[in-house]
């Protein structure tokens, strides 16, 4: 979260716990991550059939850091094969991609835990 000089607090709930966030960023971002994030959730609670609010938030942990590191990875290549020194680009994934990939992920998942018998 950005460093601007006045902090503000904002008050989000998510899978029934309340927390109070204190940021330099607007409420409005605030709100717009938890939401972003509300809906990670439900898409994986849906798809999964979990309902349990800690493996949920264990499950999307892992797909936010996957992506983020596949983001940092593309960023990385990107920067290698530059012949000049201008910044790297964005990563090319989309939030569309993002839960193509997720789906894949989820899929493979539940295909595995079903052979497991779980």
């Amino acid at each position: 979260m950005s460093s601007i000089s006045s902090s503000q607090t904002t008050h989000i709930e998510i899978l029934g716990q309340s927390f109070s966030l204190k940021s330099d960023d607007s409420p409005e971002y605030i709100q717009g991550l938890a939401n972003d994030l509300k809906q990670r959730y439900a898409r994986i609670s849906a798809r999964m059939n979990v309902a349990d609010p800690l493996r949920v938030a264990i499950l999307a942990g892992l797909f936010l850091l996957d992506d983020l590191k596949k983001s940092v990875g593309a960023n990385q290549v990107r920067r290698s094969t530059t012949q000049t020194s201008e910044p790297a680009k964005p990563s090319s994934m989309s939030p569309k991609n993002a839960d193509v990939d997720e789906e894949a992920i989820l899929a493979q998942l539940d295909k595995r835990l079903g052979e497991l018998g779980l």
